[in-house]
């Protein structure tokens, strides 16, 4: 399971490396699925300090679930946020699996196309945007050097 569509990792120039799809989709295909096993669940709480920053930037925090980050064990994880105001093209549905909202092509995708997905997919989103992700070494929850 995991991602369901011919993609590739490629250079984006949103975010350092996204995902793309390889071929055509049509509005509503199937892009992603949560598949137990291949993607990893763990509690926030849970986590030691660097552990957590790096499930944070290559997870997800499930809306239904705010104190679990599951983070892909496929392409999945280089899935990028549109820029702020731009429509994703991919997006929850309303069917769920295994707790976790299938993702759909909100609208027919081109090849090449970079594949993005809804912010309202990712409770972390704010966090994401707010510029504290990709500046590691001045995360929050990274410890400080005294």
């Amino acid at each position: 399971m995991g991602l369901q569509v011919p993609h590739r990792i490629a250079p984006s120039s949103i975010h350092g490396i996204g995902l793309f799809a390889a071929a055509p989709l049509a509005e509503g295909t199937l892009l992603w699925c949560y598949q137990p096993g291949l993607e990893t669940r763990r509690r926030l709480s849970d986590l030691e300090p660097t552990a957590r920053l790096i499930s944070l930037y290559y997870g997800y925090v499930n809306p239904l679930e705010p104190h679990w980050v599951v983070v892909c064990g496929d392409a999945a994880r280089f899935w990028n946020f549109p820029p702020v105001g731009c429509p994703a093209n991919a997006i929850p549905s309303a069917v769920h699996l295994h707790g976790e909202a299938l993702i759909i092509a909100a609208r027919d995708i081109e090849a090449g196309e970079e594949l993005l997905i809804d912010p309202s997919s990712d409770a972390d989103y704010f966090r994401k945007l707010s510029g504290a992700v990709p500046q590691l070494m001045s995360d929050p929850w990274l410890p400080q050097a005294s």
